[in-house]
């Protein structure tokens, strides 16, 4: 797992699998997309694919197995709740964003989004924040950057 310090060191910025961790920093980030060429803009187009579905978080997942966690964390995850990243977990648009903007200036109703801490990273960089806006503000500018970053990302094999 990418979050696991080795030798005492924060890796939160070690892009290790061929899916982003769901803890990576803004380095990790960078560092993951990087590899394939992407983006400050893609990478934060690639992350509205989270507009869509479902997480399994820790929310219920018995103590016991919370406890024992180690190197079985996965089989965990079945007993989480499945938490919907957006109200409307089920349409393709741009309210993921437009949420995020909401958790970033503290006016977000409890609820109507779950985030992933690779979620708010994009919000809370510079850099990526800047990309978060334009994609609030205009959803065809979003589909257009998505669709061109993720035809490439599948064309890679990623």
């Amino acid at each position: 797992e990418a979050l696991v310090a080795r030798g005492g060191r924060d890796c939160r910025g070690v892009a290790e699998k061929t899916i982003p961790g769901a803890g990576l920093n803004s380095d990790g980030l960078r560092n993951f997309f990087g590899r394939f060429g992407f983006s400050d803009e893609e990478v934060v187009a690639l992350m509205g694919g989270h507009t869509i579905g479902r997480f399994s978080s820790l929310l219920g997942v018995p103590k016991e197995c919370l406890r024992n966690l180690g190197d079985r964390w996965l089989e965990c995850l079945p007993l989480g709740e499945r938490l919907p990243f957006t109200k409307d977990p089920d349409s393709f648009t741009n309210s993921y964003y437009k949420y995020l903007l909401l958790w970033y200036d503290r006016s977000i109703t409890p609820g109507d989004a779950h985030f992933l801490p690779s979620d708010v990273v994009i919000v809370v960089d510079d850099a990526f924040r800047r990309h978060v806006q334009a994609f609030a503000d205009d959803e065809k500018l979003f589909f257009r950057t998505f669709e061109k970053a993720y035809t490439r990302l599948v064309s890679i094999g990623a």
